[in-house]
This record gives structure tokens, sequence and C-alpha cells, in this order.
């Protein structure tokens, strides 16, 4: 009779858990939604938590380098607190060339990304799938405090406008992170970018 109720109550326990399991997963869904933002002739679409509010802003810049023209385009999120940022640079070349976005170039620009952001010691580099295409991944530790800092760099499908016609190209998407993994995890694993005109 004791093993009876023993087991009875270790039963109820166990559905107890496996109820409570469901009901955080699907709580945890419920809360991201899918989001899209305007960044000059993008649109950077990736999934977000409703509890992070954040407030955005775009900026542009045009430079050269030898006879290659470069347009950047970023995205900048701002969390409530400003504690957190997230930018999603876009970059294009007015020549097309598989050394301005092959695989080096993108390691090197994932290291000077975070290098930039004030990471100190060791940064951690690996190739990782970004929206279907092959790019680089890198994170380290901001420093005094050693807060996580993550960037991500790939290849972004674009249209060159030239006289003769329109040209298909690469340029490269770059996103940098101080928040999260979980966070920064779901928008590298969600997000595209479309060229809009």
């Amino acid at each position: 009779m004791k093993g009876g109720y023993l087991g009875g109550v270790f039963l109820a326990g166990l559905a107890l858990l496996l109820v409570s399991g469901g009901q955080a997963s699907i709580m945890s869904d419920i809360g991201v939604t899918s989001v899209s933002e305007d960044c000059g002739k993008w649109k950077i679409s990736f999934n977000w938590s409703e509890m992070d509010l954040y407030s955005s802003s775009v900026s542009h810049a045009d430079s050269t380098s030898g006879k290659v023209k470069i347009t950047t385009d970023t995205l900048i999120m701002t969390s409530s607190d400003r504690t957190k940022v997230m930018k999603v640079s876009v970059i294009t070349y007015s020549q097309s060339g598989a050394a301005l976005t092959n695989s080096p170039r993108m390691m090197t620009l994932a290291n000077e990304t975070l290098s930039k952001s004030n990471v100190c010691g060791k940064i951690n580099t690996a190739s990782r799938q970004i929206n279907g295409r092959l790019g680089a991944f890198a994170s380290g530790a901001k420093c005094p405090l050693g807060e996580p800092v993550y960037a991500a760099v790939y290849p972004v499908d674009y249209h060159l406008d030239r006289p003769g016609g329109v040209l298909a190209s690469d340029g490269l998407g770059i996103v940098l992170s101080t928040y999260d993994q979980e966070t920064t995890d779901r928008l590298f694993n969600s997000i595209k970018i479309e060229q809009t005109r």
C-alpha cells in the first residue's frame, strides 16, 4: 500500500513537471515576434523578444579604398536602459570581387569589429551559417569588466547598378552585439537583409 502511494505521488510530480516545462516553452515562444527595420536601401528583419524594448537609429557613410567606393548603412538598436547595443551594418562595393567577401576577409572584419569595441584578451572565431550563407563569427570580452561581445560577418546579396545594366553582386552584413548570448543567437539565426531599391 505504501509503495503504491509513493508511486502515485512520483507520477503526479512528474506530470506537473512536464506540464510546467511545456508552459514555460510556450510562454517563451509567445514573447518572441518578427521585427523589420528600414536602413537606407535595406530592410532588416529578425526575431526579437517583446520584453526587450529598444530605440533605433540609422546612419550612412561613404568611403574609398583605392579605386573601390564603399557604402555603409548601419542600423543601431539601443536597449531602453542604454546598457546594450546591437549594430547591423551593410557594406557594399562599387566593384565585384571575391577578395572583398571571401572567408579570410570576413574573419579579419569580425576580429576588427571586436577590437574596435574595446575587446581585449583572446578573441574566439569560428565559421557560422547566417541566413543560409557561410560567414565568420567572433566573441570576446570587453575591458575592463569582461562583458561579452559578439560579432558576425556574412555575405549579402545585392544588385549593383551600372550604366550597362544591373549586376548581381555580394556585399557584407556585419552584426555587433553586446546583448546576452540568447538574444544575440536569436537575431543571428533569423536575420534577413533585403535590398529595397
